[in-house]
């Protein structure tokens, strides 16, 4: 993965800009230098002396803001993943139509891709063994997706199925494209597809069976 991981994107957000901890803070250098790194090599690949080297503090000061590797990973994912979530519920009126609702899950999961790509690159490719290991599935903006498709086959505006079948295949349009624009193969940003995905989406949600 490091090979061929897009790393100008990775670099992309400030150093100083963490995911829990103050701009500016220790807590933040290491939450942004654990992110790239996670990124690009994966959790396992990743040791505390690489994330202390990263943001030039001691060992020990790492242990001062996290109490292990795992928890760190753990609760970048579980602040990445709650902020999609906290961007759908801002932005998702209860009321919307599935167009609308589409619309919005597309635009979250592409602003997130291109404000900060190494914060969307770890919740994308973290996701299965972070959320297994810990236990524990946190906020899960997916679910929102879900529920909204199981509402649309309800009163009848796409055909009947599996809800959960339909809503990983349609977030599947998106975050495949955004696995490629992570390693350089999609090089328009995805802000400027967000009508594209919106269609796609819809399109695959409309399939029979």
């Amino acid at each position: 993965m490091d090979t061929y991981l897009d790393k100008t994107l990775l670099d992309r957000g400030p150093a100083d800009q963490g995911i829990t901890g103050q701009p500016g803070s220790t807590k933040a250098r290491i939450e942004r230098a654990a992110l790239k790194l996670f990124a690009a090599r994966g959790v396992d690949g990743v040791s505390i002396k690489d994330i202390a080297s990263a943001c030039d503090i001691s060992d020990g000061a790492m242990y001062r803001h996290f109490k292990s590797k795992e928890s760190l990973a753990h609760t970048l994912f579980q602040a990445i993943h709650a902020r999609l979530l906290g961007m759908l519920r801002e932005k998702a009126a209860p009321d919307a139509g599935l167009e609308a609702t589409v619309r919005t899950v597309v635009t979250a999961y592409c602003e997130l891709a291109e404000q900060d790509p190494a914060a969307f690159a770890y919740h994308l490719t973290a996701r299965n063994t972070v959320l297994a290991r810990a236990g524990d599935g946190g906020a899960d903006p997916s679910s929102l997706m879900a529920q909204r498709v199981a509402a649309a086959i309800t009163a009848g505006e796409i055909p009947a199925g599996d809800p959960e079948l339909k809503s990983a295949m349609a977030l599947g349009v998106v975050l495949q494209a955004a696995e490629y624009r992570l390693y350089g193969r999609i090089t328009t940003p995805l802000t400027n597809l967000i009508e594209v995905f919106t269609r796609s989406v819809l399109a695959v949600l409309r399939t029979e069976g």
